[in-house]
């Protein structure tokens, strides 16, 4: 069953709801620690962008690693330094 279907049969049934998507986005919203169990159990960040209704990342976009690997280069070896402290 849908959360949305699942909504709606609560309002049938005379829960006071006035509106089925913001009573859905509290719903959601307490849901973190499911979503960081799902993001855990699935490694998969499409699942979780689905879960929370999020748009599908533009595949355009390129992705940044934060961090590097022992002995990994950080691509910045052939830089000139232009005069700058260190």
């Amino acid at each position: 069953m849908s959360l949305e279907t699942a909504v709606r049969m609560l309002m049938d049934a005379g829960y006071p709801i006035e509106d089925v998507s913001e009573e859905i986005g509290r719903i959601q919203s307490r849901a973190f620690d499911a979503v960081a169990r799902l993001a855990d159990a699935t490694g998969d960040a499409a699942v979780v962008g689905e879960y929370l209704g999020l748009a599908e990342a533009d595949p355009g976009v390129l992705t940044v690693p934060l961090i590097r690997k022992p002995g990994e280069q950080t691509g910045m070896e052939d830089t000139k330094d232009y005069g700058t402290d260190r």
